[in-house]
């Protein structure tokens, strides 16, 4: 009876602490409305890129934004020639977002490479917010995966190019050339949001200025394909818009004028898993790396060069996404 009642007592001793506890526990601050805050972003942005001039190195690309003075005759970053003010639509979270962007440089036109969603970037960054203050950064090139990477990151990194490098002995071993460089003016909706990261705030727009100068290309299911290689090949969809998909979605939204346009991922076997995260892509019980291997010399065919399926009865496909070959 002992034991029981000291079980009794501490189960009332807790239910008491926990009614307490919910008594006294301050209500989270309600998620602001998406579109009411995107109308206070792009308006901030606005009157940022208008109020603002900024200084390119022209030999290395580092910019400064600086607020023009009244009666001051510099352009400003929208009245600018040398290198226009852009604006793409990112469809996130119900909203269309206005998106402004620079190229100062696009990346090696000839050696480059163009990252997608699902790849690691070697990049060094600068970020301030809307009264010129430095939140982050990285002076030195660091490494990141795009999916880990706030998503205004992910839409706009793949409209640049990787440039090349060079190695000597020395202090400095490493020399970058014609890399990708650029700014972006981002909404919180494309950052951190209701968030907080550093001394940014919730709620707040900020700007990173940029230079892409490496990537890997990745293989997140470890089949012998690369991720960038598993996507939606459907001719309807534009070949710029494929490079954007995200293997850890269902769909992806872009938008294409004024149009919404949900692309659906590749998943041949309709198992729920995107080709690129799905080590069995036909669902036929063979892993896709067996499947592509070269029988005589045990090598992971190139993606180009995988085999179709010749099996009768087969759909003509890639062999690896055709259940007739196993």
């Amino acid at each position: 009876m002992n034991t029981i009642f000291k079980i009794l007592s501490v189960f009332v001793f807790c239910s008491l602490l926990v009614s307490c506890g919910e008594e006294d526990e301050t209500q989270p601050t309600p998620i602001r409305d998406y579109a009411v805050q995107y109308a206070d972003d792009i308006k901030a942005i606005d009157e940022y890129i208008d109020t603002h001039y900024m200084t390119v190195d022209a030999s290395n690309f580092d910019v400064t934004f600086t607020k023009i003075p009244a009666g001051g005759t510099q352009q400003s970053i929208r009245t600018q020639t040398q290198y226009p003010l852009r604006d793409t639509l990112i469809a996130e979270d119900g909203i269309q977002y206005k998106t402004y962007f620079i190229k100062f440089r696009e990346g090696d036109g000839v050696n480059g490479k163009r990252p997608t969603q699902v790849d690691s970037i070697h990049i060094s960054y600068r970020g301030i917010n809307l009264s010129d203050v430095q939140f982050d950064n990285a002076a030195n090139p660091v490494w990141f995966g795009l999916q880990d990477v706030i998503t205004g990151w992910s839409h706009l990194i793949p409209n640049f190019k990787t440039g090349t490098y060079t190695t000597a002995p020395g202090p400095n071993p490493i020399t970058f050339n014609d890399f990708g460089a650029g700014v972006m003016f981002l909404p919180s909706g494309l950052a951190y949001y209701s968030d907080s990261a550093g001394s940014v705030t919730s709620y707040t727009p900020i700007i990173f200025s940029f230079k892409l100068y490496e990537l890997r290309y990745r293989d997140h299911d470890r089949d012998g394909i690369l991720s960038k290689d598993e996507r939606n090949l459907d001719p309807a969809i534009p070949a710029t818009l494929r490079w954007k998909e995200n293997p850890l979605s269902n769909t992806f939204k872009y938008v294409g004028g004024q149009t919404l346009i949900e692309v659906p991922f590749l998943d041949t076997d309709g198992d729920g898993r995107p080709n690129m995260i799905d080590i069995d892509d036909d669902g036929d019980g063979v892993p896709t790396k067996i499947e592509i291997t070269n029988p005589l010399t045990g090598t992971v065919f190139p993606f180009a060069n995988i085999p179709l399926c010749t099996t009768p009865g087969s759909n003509g496909k890639k062999k690896h996404l055709d259940k007739a070959c196993n």
